[in-house]
């Protein structure tokens, strides 16, 4: 017997625009509000790191974009769990979104192992590219503390898919505020040694996390079956019983998820590396606006993710003019948020910097100095970082992941990491230069992205609806 689902409407018109506004913000606010919460624990982690010196600062940030870069391509793998549940959920068929849910947790555990193999070498590449010793053995000793936290990190993936699925936003966000508030405990207990805890500097940090990691899960896992909507799907007995045909769905649609997610991350890890040959103070300006800019790009992830569901739903409903609709209204909410960001960032520079390190401290002179020229490009480039990131989630609603990789690989690498390069080196513009081809990178992926949108959608709602004429 099929559910009621709050989804199931259909207006037309100003009315179905007003509706679809509302069942899109219903899901947008609650994951962006949790989007923030999880940049709140990385900026929690960087102020207090800051506290320790310019070398633990640029230790945790080069150590955690390694971190979340491999994390979040595998993580990209096991968010295709939230389309396929969707449209299945769409079509009323709750044991095959089950079915899915439980696979989804088999390929998270596997995921886990490469994780942590991965950030073990890292100490490794970094000798070998000629960083200072006194960096590198920092950074091993961070990922080290961080990588207990790999499986629980690839499990909750999944959890939060299948939660944004269900329509359970909430749920997340409420596991996900908690966690603000034990990161902190954590970070500050562990790093300077309060609470009984011994003082671990940097080390400690990455303890904390790694301990945050596994409560949140543990929160998550209780708010999945406690939820009302987890009846009929069965998850324990679709985790025993996931067969390669569920697994293979997620990784044939996850894949290129994935990838686009380590394409996007890869350029701006590649540019923090080529930024560490201009010295720790520019390593740790790069590191500090990334922070900022993270903290803005949370609310489009979250209509990013959204717009997935919406457009999944709608589409496995039978319904693709409805879907059209959910995707373009998400962009359009995006694009006015990030130009009231991009607002923000030309005209509070230094208030915001000054968040982050004692502007008046001499030894920050120049760190302030470079992070001042980076916020202005980052101000720049914040519309185009939302129009890319809604209109892949919107184009994954349509189970299109292989176009939008080549598309984002072309234009991150072959147009902002060639274009940074370039400015950076042969030209001369230095960390300004590298930060001007991430603006072109952006804008170029957020162009081809959204035109890709439209050839997509437009021709199958136009069917749709002179279908419904006739």
């Amino acid at each position: 017997m099929r559910q009621v689902n709050p989804f199931d409407r259909s207006p037309s018109g100003d009315a179905g625009i007003r509706a679809e506004l509302r069942a899109t913000l219903a899901l947008a606010i609650p994951l962006s509000a949790a989007n923030i919460a999880m940049i709140a624990m990385a900026v929690t982690n960087t102020v207090m790191v800051a506290r320790l010196g310019t070398m633990p600062l640029a230790a945790a940030g080069l150590g955690g974009m390694f971190y979340f870069t491999i994390g979040i391509v595998l993580q990209g793998i096991l968010f295709a769990v939230a389309p396929i549940v969707a449209h299945a959920l769409g079509a009323g068929d709750r044991r095959a979104a089950g079915r899915t849910a439980g696979a989804g947790f088999i390929l998270a555990l596997l995921l886990s192992l490469p994780f942590v193999i991965a950030l073990a070498s890292l100490q490794r590449l970094l000798q070998r590219l000629g960083y200072d010793a006194t960096l590198v053995a920092e950074i091993g000793r961070y990922l080290r503390a961080l990588a207990w936290s790999g499986p629980a990190f690839m499990i909750s993936a999944v959890l939060r898919s299948l939660l944004a699925a269900l329509s359970q936003a909430r749920a997340i966000l409420v596991v996900l505020l908690v966690g603000v508030i034990t990161n902190v405990v954590l970070n500050w207990s562990m790093i300077f040694g309060h609470l009984g805890a011994p003082a671990m500097g940097l080390a400690g940090s990455g303890y904390a996390s790694a301990i945050n990691q596994w409560l949140m899960l543990v929160g998550l896992m209780l708010c999945t079956r406690t939820s009302p909507e987890y009846t009929g799907l069965h998850l324990l007995r679709g985790a025993f019983a996931a067969r390669w045909t569920q697994m293979a769905e997620i990784l044939r649609l996850g894949w290129p998820m994935g990838a686009i997610r380590g394409i996007e991350s890869g350029v701006f890890l590649a540019t923090g590396v080529l930024m560490g040959l201009f010295g720790a103070a520019a390593l740790g300006a790069h590191q500090l606006i990334l922070n900022c800019a993270g903290v803005s790009f949370m609310v489009p992830l979250g209509l990013s993710q959204a717009a997935t569901v919406r457009v999944a739903y709608e589409i496995g409903a039978g319904r693709p003019r409805e879907a059209n609709r959910a995707g373009f209204v998400a962009l359009a909410l995006g694009v006015l948020f990030m130009s009231a960001a991009a607002l923000v960032f030309s005209t509070m520079p230094r208030t915001i910097i000054g968040l982050y390190i004692d502007l008046s401290n001499p030894a920050n002179r120049d760190l302030v100095q470079i992070a001042r020229r980076l916020m202005a490009i980052a101000a720049i480039f914040q519309v185009f970082d939302g129009m890319q990131t809604i209109a892949a989630g919107a184009l994954r609603g349509y189970k299109d992941t292989l176009i939008p990789l080549l598309l984002a690989t072309f234009g991150y690498w072959g147009v902002g990491f060639v274009g940074g390069w370039i400015l950076a080196f042969p030209l001369g513009y230095g960390a300004v230069g590298l930060w001007w081809g991430l603006a072109l990178g952006l804008a170029t992926v957020a162009l081809l992205l959204t035109l890709r949108l439209h050839q997509l959608a437009a021709p199958i709602a136009r069917t749709a609806g002179i279908a419904a004429a006739r």
